[in-house]
């Protein structure tokens, strides 16, 4: 799929804060959870070139799908090694979502101000990538294929009680990831909704500006 060269120049930003907020979130809620690899690993924190994976950055830049490389965690380090893997997991999506609104704040602001210069109106167009990637990315992570966040929520949830099913799973798991990205099964499940969060968040922020002044 071509993008125009400004296209992905545009995005790279959206992707590089994507990227990095998930994989840090996962790091540092392991380390307050009291498990240090994360942090032996180089991986708490906020650089982008200490958590991209080359392959996934290029398929995010080119199909706004992809992946950076996973946080290792030790569970045994945990006090609670479900509960902690639960929100080691569930921490990637939680820092999408709140960036987003991070995100969607600035851009109401902005938006505000006017695009009275070229310069404005880039920074706007690159915050509105920065909300809607940034809600793609912890939608598609809360997705129950591994090895997505959601799956190991799931798995923690229930594997005791299905040994076999996900030991069966996991063996073709990567082939049902790769069938939902592309024959079309994320543009329903992923960028239907996030275009909907998108415009609730936005809409909500103007609202709250506009009450405020």
């Amino acid at each position: 799929m071509y993008r125009p060269p400004i296209e992905i120049l545009l995005s790279l930003p959206a992707v590089f804060l994507a990227l990095s907020f998930h994989e840090f979130a996962h790091a540092w809620t392991a380390v307050k959870l009291g498990d240090d690899t994360p942090r032996n690993h180089g991986r708490l924190t906020l650089d982008p070139l200490n958590h991209v994976d080359w392959l996934g950055l290029i398929l995010f830049i080119l199909i706004g799908y992809g992946w950076a490389r996973p946080v290792q965690v030790n569970p045994s380090n945990f006090r609670n090694k479900k509960l902690g893997d639960i929100l080691v997991s569930l921490a990637g999506p939680i820092s999408n979502f709140l960036l987003a609104v991070a995100a969607a704040v600035i851009y109401t602001l902005l938006k505000a101000l006017g695009p009275a210069t070229s310069a404005m109106e880039t920074i706007i167009d690159v915050s509105e990538r920065v909300i809607f990637l940034n809600i793609v990315f912890g939608l598609l992570n809360l997705i129950p294929i591994a090895p997505l966040d959601g799956y190991r929520v799931i798995k923690n949830l229930l594997f005791r009680s299905n040994i076999r099913f996900f030991m069966l799973y996991e063996r073709y798991s990567n082939y049902i990831l790769a069938a939902f990205l592309l024959l079309g099964a994320a543009d329903l499940i992923i960028e239907r909704p996030a275009y909907i969060i998108f415009l609730y968040i936005t809409d909500t922020c103007m609202d709250l500006l506009a009450i405020l002044l």
